[in-house]
């Protein structure tokens, strides 16, 4: 009798986690996240210590998901009208998956760091790009070709598709920056101020193909050029 509780019990968690990785576009993300941590410890030399940091760490962001499911689950049970205590319910929730989120960031870069630094410096030992005028004329020539496309594009009847320009600008600088500066932090900075900006355009702009269109053609072009010189 009680292997059969038992049994129903692991049944009933893995139901809660089924419901919370499909109903939840953050659990999912965590689960993706989580992966990538743990391929990560298989490639990289890390000691025991190490990897159950970030094991602890794992469990406590995709927990403290799981609780903030589970109070919306019951605030919206309780009232399915707008209510302010439910939202402060949800809101407090959320917070804590937050804060949880961040302490796991901090650690992951406290742990990671030093290796992907190693790597990183070893990758571009090799490729760094001097800063000269060159640069310049690679953002010049991503202006132009963007503006040319925007054009095509237009006389096509393809305005959909036309890139953004601030997007191409963006990603074509920040790829540059990547390639002369060769630093580890100074590249995730970067990368965080471009996810900003993209994430900034996306949020207010109604179409995401102009966004994504310039994203991608301006990091074609600073590749190519970057390659070139």
């Amino acid at each position: 009798m009680w292997l059969t509780k038992l049994l129903r019990s692991f049944v009933y968690a893995l139901e809660g986690l089924k419901y919370t990785v499909v109903t939840q576009r953050n659990m999912r993300f965590h689960f993706l996240s989580a992966l990538c941590v743990l391929l990560l410890c298989l490639y990289l030399p890390m000691s025991k210590v190490e990897v159950l940091v970030l094991f602890v760490t794992i469990v406590l962001v995709l927990s403290a998901e799981l609780f903030n499911t589970a109070i919306e689950a019951v605030a919206d049970m309780v009232t399915k009208e707008y209510h302010p205590l439910a939202k402060v319910a949800k809101d407090v929730a959320a917070g804590a998956v937050l804060i949880t989120a961040g302490f796991a960031v901090i650690v992951g870069i406290s742990v990671f760091y030093p290796y992907l630094d190693s790597l990183f410096r070893l990758a571009l030992s090799q490729s760094t790009v001097p800063a000269n005028i060159s640069l310049a004329v690679i953002v010049v020539l991503d202006f132009f070709l963007t503006l040319l496309i925007k054009g095509w594009l237009q006389r096509k009847e393809h305005q959909a598709w036309e890139p953004s320009m601030i997007a191409s600008i963006a990603s074509c600088v920040s790829v540059l920056l990547i390639a002369v500066i060769g630093n580890l932090l100074i590249t995730l900075l970067v990368l965080v101020l471009l996810t900003m900006l993209i994430g900034t355009r996306l949020r207010y702009q109604s179409s995401r193909k102009p966004i994504v269109a310039g994203v991608i053609l301006g990091l074609l072009v600073a590749v190519v050029g970057v390659q070139l010189l």
